[in-house]
């Protein structure tokens, strides 16, 4: 695609509405270098549709053209990714989930030669940044449990080579339990549900949210395929598990409006899931016998 007459500023515009032409158009530019740039520009823009376009314009530039920055620019990517997530944790949801999923592929990429410890430290840095720009607590937890439930699903469609894939893997498992323990501080936030200490702000405001306490159940369903051990994590989540539908059960009864069926489902869905696991439910088949038992049998 020649580009000496072609406008970017119109074609941003374009963008803008968007018009069929453009979206056409858009992955010719895709492949050009100065797609690099292009996407950074967009992603400045007041208009949300442009913010999309350019944040998906970064992700297929990681994907395809990584090798096309040398080291340095590759490193310096990864605060720029962050500073982006950031600043777009109080835009719509499609343009927040679009960022993290370039974030997501720029894990995918470096992880964990280039990145260790990389749960935390991602969390850590969404964070500091988001406070950086100003932007409210809450909002970064919107960024934060997005890029929680999404890079799973990236890790598993995402094709990279066994060895990368085993040692990503492996850093993820290690930090595992703050993940787990993270997203479960959400859900606990139910009303009903006893009080725990050290949550993060972010963390309580989610938890006051039944669609952000759906979305953290939906993001531990998609955490708990990389394997949880008993003593330290099968055992106690599966416990929550099962005394937060129970409390979800009591409000949907006094019909409250607290609680929906979305966030019933998803947390059925990661109780069922445990429990249907062979190898953990075997070995812990009394235990878990007890946990039921227990509660079905409490008011």
């Amino acid at each position: 695609m020649a580009l000496e007459n072609f406008d970017l500023q119109a074609f941003a515009q374009a963008l803008s509405i968007p018009t069929q032409e453009a979206l056409e158009a858009l992955p010719q530019i895709q492949k050009q270098p100065i797609g690099w740039q292009f996407a950074f520009d967009l992603l400045k823009s007041s208009n949300f549709n442009c913010r999309f376009y350019g944040a998906h314009t970064l992700q297929v530039k990681i994907a395809r053209d990584w090798d096309s920055l040398d080291e340095e620019r590759q490193q310096a990517l990864r605060p720029e990714l962050i500073r982006l997530v950031a600043e777009q944790c109080d835009a719509p949801l499609s343009v927040l989930n679009k960022v993290n999923q370039a974030l997501a592929t720029y894990a995918l990429r470096t992880v964990p030669s280039e990145w260790s410890n990389f749960l935390p430290s991602v969390i850590e840095s969404i964070q500091q940044s988001a406070q950086d720009a100003g932007k409210d607590s809450m909002c970064a937890g919107y960024a934060i449990v997005d890029f929680l439930e999404l890079f799973p699903e990236e890790l598993n469609r995402t094709a990279i080579g066994s060895a990368q894939q085993a040692k990503l893997v492996q850093d993820v498992k290690e930090s595992l339990p703050f993940v787990l323990e993270l997203l479960t501080s959400i859900v606990r936030g139910l009303p009903g549900s006893p009080e725990i200490a050290n949550v993060p702000v972010f963390a309580k405001q989610l938890g006051q949210d039944y669609v952000w306490r759906t979305r953290a159940w939906k993001a531990i369903l998609q955490w708990l395929q990389f394997g949880i051990s008993g003593d330290t994590l099968f055992v106690p989540i599966l416990e929550m598990g099962l005394h937060q539908l129970q409390i979800l059960a009591a409000h949907q009864l006094s019909d409250d409006n607290v609680a929906d069926n979305d966030e019933v489902d998803a947390a059925l869905a990661v109780v069922e899931d445990m429990v249907g696991n062979v190898n953990m439910a075997a070995k812990y088949a009394q235990t878990v016998g007890t946990l039921v038992l227990t509660r079905l049998n409490q008011p």
